[in-house]
């Protein structure tokens, strides 16, 4: 069960980054294209991270390393993501 709160609050920590870097509308329209195009939903982010960075370099091009850097300061400030969960994350930036 804790694997999942963390995937939750991790699932929660992008979804935040992203519209505040992006907006809610971008924000949706990135999440379209990640299920349409990638086979990754909104829940499923933090168990395919991998994939969803490739798939946000894709769709963003070298905007994806502004979007990965906020993830990255974001995430050392954030005392909501446990430890564990840190190294995931750190494949962003």
């Amino acid at each position: 069960m804790l694997q999942k709160e963390q995937s939750e609050k991790l699932n929660k920590f992008v979804d935040k980054v992203l519209n505040q870097i992006l907006g809610q509308k971008a924000t949706e329209i990135i999440y379209e294209y990640l299920e349409n195009k990638h086979s990754i939903q909104r829940h499923e982010i933090a168990q395919k991270l991998d994939s969803f960075n490739g798939a946000l370099e894709e769709y963003l091009g070298s905007g994806a390393v502004i979007i990965q850097k906020v993830i990255f300061e974001n995430l050392e400030e954030s005392t909501d993501i446990g430890f564990s969960e840190r190294p995931k994350i750190l494949k962003l930036a």
